[in-house]
Order: structure tokens, then sequence, then C-alpha cells
């Protein structure tokens, strides 16, 4: 295999085990490989997704929290939106996973 298709493919797999540290590893090490550092960039805004997710909503939650006089409608939207982050968290996961496997067979 290529050192290209093995660090590309690790970028993307380190959800596993180096979330965002590893692929910002690369992409700043491998500054003269175009591919990898691309492959790289993806693989670090794939990771950083979710956890941005996370921080808006839970920025948008503590404002609506002091707006809202109903209880009930936060508590709602609380279960609501950490239940789309949680499905979208789990496509993103997958999707670094099937990226991460298809640079490897290539």
């Amino acid at each position: 295999m290529y050192k290209n298709q093995i660090l590309s493919a690790l970028s993307y797999l380190s959800i596993l085990f180096a979330p965002f540290i590893f692929p910002l590893i690369v992409w700043i090490v491998c500054r003269d490989e175009p591919i990898i550092r691309h492959h790289a960039a993806t693989a670090l805004w794939l990771h950083l997704i979710p956890i941005l997710l996370c921080i808006a909503a839970i920025i948008f939650l503590g404002i609506s929290g002091l707006i809202t006089q109903h209880v009930q409608y936060l508590g709602a939207g609380v279960v609501i939106i950490l239940g789309l982050i949680l499905l979208i968290s789990l496509f993103i996961f997958i999707y670094n996973l099937y990226r991460g496997i298809k640079l490897l067979v290539d």
C-alpha cells in the first residue's frame, strides 16, 4: 500500500482512537502531499461536526431556557435536539469508517 492511502485511511479511522488530534497532526505534517492533506482536512471537519453541534445546542437550549416559561416545551426541545445530534453523530461515525475502509481496500 502507498503511504498516502494508509495515512488518509488512518485520518478517517482515527475516530476510533484520536478523533480530531490525529487528522490535525497529519494535516500539519504532510504539507507537501495534497491528497493526504485533503483527506486529513476532510476527516478533521467530519470529527469536529458533532462537537460543534453539541456546543451550538447547549447555547441554543440555554438561551431558550432563559426566554421560555414552559419547562415542558424546553424538555421536549432538549430531547428532540439531542436525538438529532445523536443521529447525525452516528451517521458521521459510520461514514468515517466507510471512507477509511474504502481507502484501505482501493
